[in-house]
């Protein structure tokens, strides 16, 4: 599995903008994007204007296709304007039976 994991802080008066634009770009990731596995988003209990977005593609592939799709590109314009810090991590999942 490719996991890509991302922390953004965003701009307190973009913070609706992003959320629709954020949440709108996940439930069309899982629902529409060939190699989704999870796209799940959290928001900061104590600060509103960080969130956390968890990803997991079934390859490096599947996640550069998503990075291409019209709801990506509709999020990426949102992001762009109200993202004023972004960290990201990408990982190799493994699967470790119990």
């Amino acid at each position: 599995m490719h996991i890509v994991l991302v922390i953004v802080t965003v701009r307190p008066n973009q913070e609706a903008a992003f959320r629709k634009a954020l949440l709108h770009n996940a439930r069309e990731s899982v629902a529409t994007d060939p190699g989704c596995v999870r796209f799940d988003v959290s928001q900061d209990s104590a600060d509103p204007t960080r969130w956390i977005l968890h990803e997991v593609y079934e390859t490096p592939d599947a996640h550069q296709r998503h990075r291409q799709s019209p709801h990506f590109l509709d999020y990426d314009r949102v992001a762009a304007e109200a993202v004023v810090e972004k960290t990201v991590i990408k990982a190799i999942g493994r699967h470790v039976p119990i």
